[in-house]
């Protein structure tokens, strides 16, 4: 559903009921104000027959020409009927016979209107009562007026429709009107609708809100927000793209040169030294491949799907998983961890945090060194340190070593320079903070990702 049909069914329909509304409430306005009009009639007619009510001889006499009746008329369709009768039970005295008569109680306090039907005919009826003295005594008489609601029912009528057309022509000027803002409140949305279909595919810059309405202005924050993260995976999958491209190259060159050279060897054992080659470098690119995969999630575009753990066990488990690769090279391995210690985090990033951590340990120490891994709490606050005993790093490159696809000079294995960063990345995405110093004992060096104390709850 547009827009624009929305905001006027909900503009004009309403004011098309409030108009049915008031056109009833105006037909019983106009119905109350005709009837008061004409019941005032009633009443002077009522008390003209009362003033002319006469005794003579004992009888009632109603000295009242015919041409006194006719001035009553208030229009030709209409019809009038008086009639006088006896309060106490006398009956009929002059007038038409047979009116309807009113509640005794409501009579015998003043003038009483009410409608009714006097023959086949709808009427509206005044009663009232008047004390004609007779010798010494008041005889009690009901004065009746009655008269037929045409009248009433056409003045109603030419007033109300009256009202109405003023109603509805100032309605269809405020629908104009309404369909007309509406329009103009809706522009800035189609200019902004035309900025963002003329722009390029590549395009993700934000859209300015200056030039749009204040309720809208939310919107496009919203929308504003959306194209960033869109932007950020973008930017994501071209860095992912240009690192793999750019770190695989190399190992899958040697890895076509070592399978042309093994099948030049016509010899087995040289051949399987070859194949012993190409399955380091396998290892090697494998490595390289996961480290690639760990480095697009670690990016912080990415949401985290953080879950307390159990920080000690999830290390345990990696220091286990590594014990093979260490006994290859007769490293001394070893985990400590003697309670819980529990973070809030990813498992699957920080337990690639780990591994890095603990491989890079056991790449960089000498054959028979010692690797070991610790989780314990320093001022309440979780800490992990993977400590070795190998050459270290000097206090001058400890803060190089973190960028990405950095190796110090010299440093031996075939490693590709993200081990760290993505360890960095991983900690600075979890709240921890990573950082390299000296080992406690003699040479080698120790990393620690630890994080911040937990917050006290409010008393």
């Amino acid at each position: 559903m547009r827009l624009r049909n929305l905001l006027l069914g909900w503009l004009l329909l309403p004011s098309l009921a409030l108009w049915g509304l008031g056109f009833g409430l105006s037909y019983l306005h106009e119905l109350a104000l005709s009837h008061a009009a004409f019941d005032r009639t009633l009443l002077g007619s009522a008390q003209v027959i009362g003033e002319r009510l006469q005794i003579e001889g004992g009888h009632v006499v109603v000295d009242l020409p015919p041409a006194a009746l006719e001035m009553l008329r208030t229009d030709a369709h209409d019809r009038i009927y008086y009639g006088v009768r006896e309060v106490d039970g006398g009956g009929h005295v002059s007038g038409y016979a047979g009116l309807p008569l009113p509640q005794p109680a409501a009579a015998a306090v003043g003038p009483t209107f009410y409608n009714d039907h006097y023959g086949d005919q709808a009427v509206r009826i005044v009663a009232h009562r008047f004390d004609v003295i007779d010798g010494e005594r008041r005889r009690p008489l009901l004065v009746q007026v009655a008269e037929t609601l045409e009248a009433r029912r056409q003045v109603t009528q030419q007033r109300v429709a009256l009202a109405a057309a003023v109603q509805l022509a100032l309605l269809a000027v405020a629908a104009g009107l309404i369909v007309l803002g509406v329009r103009r409140g809706l522009a800035p949305l189609k200019r902004l609708r035309s900025e963002v279909r003329a722009r390029d595919a590549d395009d993700l810059t934000p859209i300015g809100t200056r030039d749009v309405p204040r309720e809208v202005a939310p919107l496009i924050h919203a929308i504003n927000t959306h194209t960033q993260r869109q932007r950020q995976l973008r930017e994501l999958q071209q860095r992912f793209v240009a690192d793999a491209s750019h770190q695989l190259k190399t190992p899958l060159t040697l890895l076509r040169a070592q399978v042309d050279h093994a099948l030049q060897q016509s010899e087995v054992p040289a051949m399987r030294e070859v194949l012993r080659q190409i399955r380091d470098s396998s290892l090697g690119t494998q490595r390289l491949v996961s480290q690639l995969l760990s480095l697009a999630r670690s990016d912080p575009g990415l949401a985290l799907a953080k879950e307390p753990l159990r920080l000690d066990s999830l290390a345990h488990d990696v220091t286990f998983e590594l014990l093979a690769l260490a006994r290859t090279r007769a490293i001394d391995l070893g985990f400590e961890g003697d309670h819980p210690v529990t973070v809030v985090g990813d498992r699957v990033l920080l337990h690639e945090a780990i591994a890095n951590l603990v491989h890079n340990a056991i790449t960089y120490t000498a054959d028979g060194g010692i690797v070991t891994v610790r989780v314990h709490t320093r001022d309440g606050a979780a800490a992990l340190t993977v400590c070795d005993n190998g050459p270290g790093i000097p206090a001058e490159e400890r803060e190089r070593v973190f960028e990405r696809f950095y190796r110090r000079p010299g440093s031996k294995g075939s490693g590709s320079g993200l081990g760290l960063s993505i360890v960095k990345e991983i900690a600075d995405r979890h709240g921890a903070q990573l950082s390299l110093h000296d080992a406690a004992e003699g040479p080698g060096l120790c990393a620690e990702m630890r994080w911040p104390p937990p917050v006290p709850p409010d008393p």
